[in-house]
């Protein structure tokens, strides 16, 4: 993903709509969105580009249009390879008059693509459009992948069908819980319901006006149901996910009351296409905003740019030069203070560490007259000090934690004055550990005695090892404790 300064345009259905965004660490920002029918030569001239990556997208049907699975997701592995698949995929060679590239989606167990392929005439021919308009887009991808950049503004159950609809264009972008899966051009549909209804064109905005020319839309809508339909159905059968809602966007939604028909022919509702950053223009701007967002993140893999080889734009880098610019010079500048900072604060702590030691070898001298001649007077302390440690730990070992005679005095405070007790043995074992061994009338008398050593101050971990039952109807036993 890109950082910096970012620009969609849509070419498509006669107008010309372009988004302005900016990416930084902490999100995107919308700086702008604008419109545009005059397509004359310059016609983008009024809006600033300066320091903006561009990025345009093709709403025609693409020359071949594939979904290619992979058992890996190796996107260097999978570019090398694509082309390959997508040929034998469609049982001949592509030649160099075709394009292709593909949108990668990851999987658990590796990838799928979805390949698209168009005429190296459809590209030039877009290509020479946007120079025409003052641009030279960085990124040129199928306008139906670009949605899936829209993910996260799409609410509802999944999977839905987004259905992108302009005069001339309408494509399906089909999305399950795992993002974008498959896309569809279908803009034979419009190029009939046109003949079907004896017009050249298909203006939104007229037949807004014109009740009559909206009822004769009205029924040749049923085309575009059809499809709906269709597409639903046949994205259903491929996914094994039966399609739960539908998502309108596009220049269709300037006809008033188009959701509620189509929503009717197809017996389910239909929604608008809704981005907080666009509002109520989110239909006619959804397409030049998922353009930008795709540009701005698509990389030299994993996502679907036909700009590649020698249509490759040369001033990408000079572009993303000049958003950078400037934060470069203060990353810079802010390494430089804060390796300046550090060898300033090398050099104190040296200082420091030698006053130190003067002082050390002061102090060392009036109380360790011996360490005159060391070469260092630290290690000569801490190797005293340590000679003094190794002795107390021996004499501790020796000692142990508390004398035989104070564990004996304990152990006959801690027995109860009650109970008929027969000692057979105590031993001192290591680390404290107290044994008693002995012999009782009862089993409560053995477990008064427990509990008279575990209430007592003297002793921690009081527990039953063993109780028998001896001869004479007495009762063995064994107490191990911890003296403290």
């Amino acid at each position: 993903m890109f950082f910096g300064s970012f620009v969609g345009i849509d070419f498509s259905g006669g107008k010309v709509r372009t988004v302005q965004i900016k990416k930084g660490l902490k999100g995107k920002e919308l700086i702008k969105s604008s419109f545009d029918e005059n397509r004359g030569p310059g016609f983008l001239g009024d809006v600033a580009f300066e320091g903006f990556l561009s990025a345009t997208g093709i709403c025609s049907s693409p020359a071949l249009l594939r979904v290619l699975s992979f058992p890996f997701s190796s996107s260097k592995k999978i570019n090398e390879v694509f082309r390959f698949e997508l040929e034998s995929s469609a049982g001949f060679s592509l030649g160099e008059d075709i394009l292709s590239d593909f949108h990668e989606v990851k999987g658990s167990s590796g990838s799928e693509l979805i390949a698209s392929a168009f005429s190296r005439e459809v590209l030039e021919d877009h290509l020479a459009s946007a120079r025409e308009a003052g641009v030279d887009p960085g990124c040129v991808t199928f306008s139906a992948v670009a949605f899936s950049s829209l993910e996260e503004f799409m609410e509802g159950e999944r999977p839905f069908l987004l259905i992108d609809v302009d005069r001339d264009h309408l494509n399906f972008s089909f999305f399950d819980e795992s993002g974008l899966r498959r896309v569809r051009n279908c803009d034979d549909a419009m190029a009939r319901l046109k003949k079907s209804l004896g017009w050249d064109s298909l203006d939104f905005g007229e037949i807004n006006l014109d009740p009559a020319s909206r009822d004769a839309f009205f029924e040749g809508c049923d085309i575009i149901a059809q499809e709906i339909r269709k597409t639903a159905r046949y994205f259903g059968g491929e996914t094994g996910a039966e399609v739960k809602g539908f998502v309108l966007s596009g220049d269709i939604c300037e006809v008033e009351g188009v959701e509620r028909v189509l929503g009717g022919k197809l017996g389910d509702e239909i929604k608008r296409i809704f981005i907080p950053d666009l509002g109520y223009d989110s239909p006619f701007f959804a397409r030049a905003y998922s353009i930008a967002l795709y540009g701005s993140s698509v990389g030299r893999n994993g996502g679907l740019n036909l700009r590649r080889g020698r249509y490759g734009t040369a001033d990408i880098g000079k572009e993303l030069l000049k958003t950078f610019r400037v934060p470069m010079v203060l990353f810079a500048c802010l390494v430089l203070v804060a390796v300046f900072g550090r060898a300033t604060a090398v050099v104190s702590a040296k200082g420091q560490i030698s006053s130190v030691r003067s002082e050390i070898e002061r102090e060392l001298d009036s109380e360790f007259p011996a360490a005159l001649g060391t070469p260092d007077p630290v290690a000569f302390s801490r190797k005293r000090i340590e000679t003094v440690l190794k002795k107390l730990e021996i004499a501790r070992e020796v000692r142990g934690p508390r004398s035989p005679l104070e564990v004996l005095m304990a152990v006959s405070s801690g027995i109860p004055k009650n109970v008929d007790l027969t000692v057979d043995e105590i031993r001192i074992e290591d680390e404290g550990r107290v044994r008693i061994r002995g012999r009782c009338g009862y089993y409560n008398e053995i477990a008064l005695i427990e509990k008279s050593f575990s209430d007592s101050e003297s002793f921690s971990d009081v527990r039953s090892e063993q109780v028998i039952k001896a001869v004479n109807d007495t009762i063995k036993f064994e107490i191990s404790m911890v003296a403290r």
